[in-house]
């Protein structure tokens, strides 16, 4: 077991040649190979690339949020760059703030990524706590979950204009593909957890930002306990030995888009436990040799699986035709 100890002072390392299949968590790879066998995901995806889907969700964002840069937050846009040094991450994705007191964050867009934070996760989290954040976002991208992750976001609205435009094709998008992509979303924030700790590397300060999440009360924030939230957090994956309470908590979450931050917690331990978060520190580029599903080669620049057909990998922006 790792020591819980701040690695903020003996500095943070840059994770050289880093490739995402070595802190991918097991289940996210499980509920998308799910996923992509999933009646209706073909459809869905092929139809917000003919309408450029995408496209009208990055006008949005650009058009109602305030971008990130060095001139107007040197702070902040300092720590995007730390964090892609960090998880080696070529492509710097576009960073902007938008309004909402709650600490938030999400990522958007497959060949052009933009993070948005709100303003409630600049105010609430310290530095060191949104640089976990940022890293956290920075592993959905790495690891090639923007495209699914925004179309669970906004399958609803999709659903509709597909129905609509293709006389009723949408009914065929039901329930099946909707729990799937729910189902993904949720075992994807394991993985992209994994990637804000690679980036901190401070397992404390990453705890204490998932307590905020979690609903810490501010007056609070000067007492955060993170001991007693481990003890918390390693107690409640035994409430599974009850088949009720799995059962409960399993109802309790089936409609909701990310894991009950406690859960989040307990798995993030277990891969500390377990010496996965050593290893990956000591040898970043180790990867499976076994290409998953969907996966045809690897980016050799950022590691990226690439199913084929892109122009560019979603990864680091680097143009597929180049790559041998």
């Amino acid at each position: 077991m790792v020591d819980l100890v701040s690695a903020a002072t003996e500095g943070r390392r840059d994770l050289a040649g880093l490739r995402p299949q070595a802190y991918e968590h097991p289940d996210d790879r499980q509920a998308l190979d799910i996923l992509q066998d999933t009646s209706g995901l073909e459809t869905v995806v092929r139809k917000c690339n003919e309408w450029g889907f995408e496209r009208l969700l990055r006008v949005q964002l650009t058009g109602s949020n305030i971008r990130v840069t060095a001139d107007s937050f040197p702070d902040i846009h300092r720590l995007l760059l730390r964090a892609c040094r960090a998880l080696d991450l070529p492509l710097e994705p576009e960073l902007y703030l938008g309004g909402g007191g709650e600490i938030n964050a999400f990522t958007a867009g497959v060949e052009r990524p933009i993070v948005v934070l709100t303003s409630g996760a600049v105010d609430l989290l310290s530095e060191d706590e949104l640089f976990f954040v940022i890293g956290h976002e920075l592993g959905h991208i790495k690891s090639g979950h923007v495209l699914y992750y925004q179309i669970a976001e906004f399958l609803p609205v999709i659903g509709e204009i597909i129905g609509s435009a293709t006389f009723g094709i949408g009914e065929l998008l039901g329930a099946g593909l909707q729990i799937a992509l729910l189902n993904w979303k949720r075992k994807s924030e394991f993985t992209a957890d994994r990637a804000g700790l690679l980036a901190t590397q401070d397992v404390t300060t990453s705890l204490s930002a998932m307590m905020k999440l979690a609903g810490l009360p501010q007056k609070y924030y000067d007492r955060v306990n993170v001991d007693d939230f481990i003890v918390q957090a390693r107690a409640f994956e035994a409430m599974d030995n009850d088949k009720l309470d799995w059962i409960a908590k399993w109802l309790s979450s089936a409609g909701q888009s990310h894991p009950w931050t406690v859960l989040r917690a307990n798995q993030f331990l277990t891969w500390i436990d377990d010496g996965g978060y050593e290893q990956v520190l000591a040898a970043p580029s180790v990867a499976p040799l076994v290409l998953p599903s969907g996966v045809k080669r690897f980016c050799p620049r950022c590691g990226y699986g690439l199913a084929g057909p892109e122009s560019f990998c979603p990864g680091c922006g680097n143009a597929v035709a180049t790559l041998s």
